[in-house]
């Protein structure tokens, strides 16, 4: 903006700096606007004469605010820019995008959030190469998605190997498209400490709203799209409404954990096991349960993942641990002698001292240690040389059962079972269930239940619900069954009816009758 003779100019002839001291004739101004499109200010000339202002006056000034922007802006970026790659973090995102949103309210556009080196394998490069090859990677991945993405779209660098970028497309099927020749970009080699790594790429969607969606809201919502990426080995994924809301209901659970115990919101049932030669119940398993005030009863598919996820299995396991062994002495004085199995979590038995604490709850009781049976899932951590390892070896060495639970749902290695006091194999659900439908389950089963015989451990059949499945068990040898065909988990009072009834010769009820 020029102006020669401010006193001939209508808009400032009557302003006060004109007409009174200093007195100003001329002036000339150059917006400063920052990247994010907010107008800060101007690049000032100001005179007491009148001045001619030629184009190339006009072009040095220009040239001067841009300097100017450029470096309030480099002072502003303190602590913006991540150091790695040199690139805006995820604070000046914010702060970019809530700019964004003030000036183009209500506009849609789609949020990026893209890995280039996973952490996993970006943790295995450092051990063997050293931060610096490493940082150099993310340094280039982070340039080639810059020129990828240039005239198009800013970077910004919001995790150690994650870039978000917003775009503004038309269709879903323009933003598709962009995602894969992206991900045929960044996944060409790239060099470190001459070692030619191939970078991965997986990338979170979300179409968001400006001046609806907030800044944080888009992070989260790109970030699930991209764990959503991880887990279905897809290069991209979609944010996901329903996973969300799982998610956020999860963590509620967790946070609603520790009160529910004070509040006497969970409680115990017992779901019995029967000999599958008669039908005689022989033992059952306690299992924990949660009604919640405000979501109902929870199913425990539902909160032991969360609680596994979080801290809050320390807390829990105790809890279980008392109810289960108060019931059994409770029974135990009443002339019950029932034996319950209970399920403990690789956590609850990678302490040095967790078998110091279960003995020292039995011995509370007056309990001996053969009235229990300790269930363990299968997995990696499960090694005869662990802490957990040797904690169910000094278990076993006193008395008590060791049982291995969800046997066939996913790692399923006999390997480990002669280097470990197991004395029972049991099969999980989602094997008994495809055995009526799938022609690989029923040889998939009957190979378990062999090789347990073979090696001299107990079967036992998880999820029983038809009788066609429990004739094929019986035919092949399986030493127990549990399930809702035989009974559902029952309260106290009504497992020791289930044992009543076969103490009078009476064989189970339906479970509909028990519960």
């Amino acid at each position: 903006m020029v102006i020669p003779d401010l006193l001939a100019d209508e808009r400032f002839k009557s302003n006060p700096l004109v007409v009174a001291s200093p007195h100003l004739r001329f002036y000339a101004g150059a917006p400063l606007v920052a990247k994010n499109g907010v107008a800060i200010g101007a690049m000032c000339i100001m005179d007491t004469r009148v001045r001619e202002f030629s184009e190339a006056d006009r072009a040095q000034l220009s040239t001067l605010a841009q300097l100017v922007i450029g470096q309030l802006e480099l002072r502003n970026m303190s602590g913006r820019l991540e150091p790695v790659s040199g690139i805006p973090n995820r604070h000046q995102f914010q702060i970019d995008y809530d700019a964004l949103a003030q000036r183009h309210s209500g506009r849609r556009m789609f949020a990026v959030l893209v890995d280039v080196f996973d952490i996993p394998r970006a943790n295995e490069a450092g051990q063997a190469l050293g931060m610096r090859p490493l940082e150099v990677l993310i340094r280039r991945a982070a340039v080639r998605l810059k020129l990828a993405l240039e005239g198009l779209a800013d970077v910004y660098h919001v995790g150690v190997t994650r870039f978000a970028f917003l775009v503004e497309f038309s269709s879903a099927a323009e933003m598709e498209a962009l995602v894969d020749e992206l991900r045929q970009r960044m996944t060409r080699p790239l060099m470190a400490a001459a070692v030619p790594m191939s970078p991965r790429f997986h990338a979170g969607v979300c179409a968001v709203t400006l001046g609806e969606d907030t800044s944080d809201d888009v992070i989260r919502k790109v970030l699930i799209g991209l764990h959503q990426s991880f887990e279905a080995r897809h290069p991209f994924a979609w944010y996901s409404e329903q996973r969300d809301t799982k998610m956020r209901r999860g963590y509620r659970l967790a946070a609603d954990a520790e009160r529910g115990l004070r509040k006497d919101e969970f409680y115990m049932v017992y779901q019995p096991r029967y000999r599958a030669s008669d039908l005689q119940p022989v033992s059952a398993e306690a299992l924990l349960r949660w009604t919640h005030p405000r979501l109902g009863p929870v199913s425990p598919g539902e909160f032991i993942p969360v609680f596994e996820r979080t801290a809050l299995m320390q807390t829990v396991t105790p809890w279980v641990l008392d109810a289960t062994l108060d019931q059994l002495a409770a029974w135990r004085g009443a002339g019950h002698f029932l034996a319950l199995s209970v399920n403990l979590s690789g956590a609850d038995l990678s302490s040095e001292d967790a078998w110091n604490r279960l003995r020292g709850k039995l011995h509370a009781r007056s309990l001996p240690f053969d009235c229990i049976e300790i269930e363990i899932t299968e997995g990696e951590w499960l090694r005869a040389d662990s802490v957990a390892g040797r904690q169910i070896k000094a278990m076993a060495e006193a008395g008590i059962k060791i049982a291995i639970d969800d046997f066939g749902s996913g790692y399923s290695n006999f390997g480990y079972l002669s280097d470990l006091p197991i004395d029972t194999i049991k099969m999980d659900k989602s094997l008994i269930d495809n055995l009526e439908t799938d022609p690989k389950a029923k040889p998939k089963v009957t190979a378990i239940i062999n090789l347990a015989r073979e090696l001299g451990y107990r079967t036992v059949a998880e999820g029983v619900e038809t009788p066609a499945q429990l004739h094929f068990l019986q035919a092949q040898g399986c030493d127990q069954i549990q399930g809702y065909l035989l009974s559902k988990p029952v309260s106290a009072e009504a497992l020791l009816k289930v044992f009543d009834r076969a103490l009078d010769g009476r064989g189970p009820q339906a479970s509909s009758e028990i519960a």
